[in-house]
């Protein structure tokens, strides 16, 4: 059976090999409407202006490498392509700091709602999104998919997230030299069950994505001010769909179609990853847990750049932060056309 991994509050080591440093580029998110949101509950802080975010982001960047971090990950927050200019002024500072340095990254990926990825950057720049980060240097692209069909993931996700064609999309990002992750959060009533999960793997696997990862909802068990803010209509949503993870978890173990591979601590036990493997088509299928908001003040739980261009450990409600946060009124304005908020 699985069983939940403790907290490990020890903070001996403050070196940045194996951390990961998580980019939130943007608070900004035009056409997801996804209904498990997390910024939308939990503090967001106030998005700066491109300009000083890259210069903050180019010193962020040599103290990482110095100290011997090595993956990077462009993340939100929001979604990256809604903010052209930060996505590709990041990526040539990543590159060319690499090559002054002579730096090797183990990882340099994009999470993306997949909305604009085969559009045009702008009405100046024909170039699509894919393009350019194939151009930049991109080896993964990770698409958040929560539904089995057009129907679910319209429902769960958007009007413009639900109208992908992702037997077209996948294909062409594969194309590009690129692997792609798919991440789907799994709630009641949408992607919740064995079923489910192997209906889902096979019809990704034959589209050529390299791994599937289906995360829980983000457990929150000190509920303030601090810790969650923002609409609790979308932490309402979120606690009315949280399925049973363990249950799901063993169902999958006990099935001849998967092989259970390991599980392990993630984010200085934070979190669960547990990893299998998908027999038909070999498939790496990873499920992952995080608890947020409880992290001890001084652990280094991601080297976490923030759409404000301040870098810190992920604790967004930690007390002496320089952070600026945003009320939910403005947070609604970096998610236009949500009522549900």
């Amino acid at each position: 059976m699985f069983e939940r991994i403790g907290i490990n509050e020890n903070n001996e080591n403050q070196e940045y090999n194996g951390v990961e440093m998580k980019v939130e580029l943007t608070n900004v998110c035009i056409s997801g409407q996804c209904k498990f949101c997390s910024p939308m509950f939990r503090p967001v802080v106030a998005e700066s202006e491109t300009e000083n975010f890259l210069n903050s982001f180019a010193n962020h960047v040599d103290a990482y490498f110095k100290k011997g971090g090595r993956r990077i990950v462009l993340t939100g927050g929001g979604e990256p392509t809604d903010a052209p200019d930060k996505l590709f002024g990041v990526l040539k500072i990543i590159n060319d700091k690499k090559e002054a340095s002579g730096v090797e990254l183990e990882l340099l990926t994009v999470y993306s709602n997949g909305v604009k990825l085969l559009s045009p950057i702008s009405e100046d720049n024909p170039q699509t999104f894919l393009n350019k980060l194939a151009e930049c240097g991109v080896k993964d692209v990770n698409l958040s998919i929560s539904g089995l069909s057009k129907e679910e993931i319209t429902e769960i996700s958007g009007e413009k997230m639900g109208e992908i064609d992702y037997d077209t999309l996948i294909p062409a990002i594969r194309e590009k030299g690129i692997r792609v992750m798919t991440r789907t959060t799994l709630a009641k009533g949408y992607i919740d069950s064995l079923n489910d999960v192997s209906i889902f793997v096979e019809k990704m696997s034959k589209l050529g994505v390299n791994m599937v990862y289906f995360s829980d909802l983000f457990e929150i068990p000190d509920r303030n001010e601090k810790t969650t803010p923002g609409s609790q209509k979308v932490l309402n949503w979120t606690d009315e769909h949280r399925i049973d993870f363990l249950k799901l978890l063993n169902n999958i173990k006990g099935d001849s179609n998967f092989e259970f591979i390991s599980q392990s601590s993630r984010h200085k036990e934070q979190g669960q990853t547990f990893e299998f493997r998908h027999k038909k088509s070999g498939i790496k299928i990873l499920f992952g847990s995080l608890v947020i908001g409880n992290e001890p003040d001084k652990e280094m739980t991601y080297f976490y750049i923030k759409p404000d261009g301040s870098m810190e450990a992920h604790n967004n409600a930690r007390e002496g932060t320089n952070r600026r946060y945003v009320s939910i009124d403005q947070i609604k304005e970096y998610r236009p056309g949500r009522d549900d908020i």
